[in-house]
């Protein structure tokens, strides 16, 4: 079981949802540019961990290919 690819179909769903998320955000009218900000800002965290994890999975694999 390649794990790499799981993780990446789960780590894409949880984008897509960040990614809406800070959209509404953006478009909510009753938000000052501040509010927006903090608001955004955990969201943006949480997307760049996810790239980094799976940067750190496919380095693994590579890894374990070239070994093998």
């Amino acid at each position: 079981m390649d794990i790499t690819k799981e993780y990446r179909v789960c780590m894409e769903r949880l984008i897509e949802s960040l990614e809406r998320e800070f959209m509404a955000i953006l478009a909510d009218p009753k938000l000052d540019k501040k509010q927006k900000n903090l608001r955004t800002k955990p969201l943006v965290t949480k997307k760049q961990i996810l790239l980094n994890t799976l940067e750190a999975l496919e380095l693994v694999d590579r890894s374990a290919h070239e070994q093998a």
